[in-house]
């Protein structure tokens, strides 16, 4: 892979290998998804797992949108 940018590296490569909370599944509805925790019973949508069709164009589903768990 080449990158061409005139960023310095370390800027570019900055938090590449920083720990992170590991990410955990919910189903909200009939929607099972992939969230990152960010707060207690608050977690930012990662991706979409599994569900219906429909769920996809849902903009409460959209990656970095913030859901409520409990």
């Amino acid at each position: 892979m080449t990158l061409h940018t005139v960023m310095p590296l370390e800027l570019v490569l900055e938090g590449l290998n920083a720990e992170r909370d590991p990410w955990i599944e919910a189903r909200v509805g009939d929607v099972l998804l992939q969230l990152e925790p960010i707060a207690p019973g608050r977690g930012k949508v990662v991706r979409i797992l599994d569900g219906p069709l429909e769920s996809y164009l849902d903009p409460n589903f959209e990656p970095g949108s913030i859901l409520s768990l409990g």
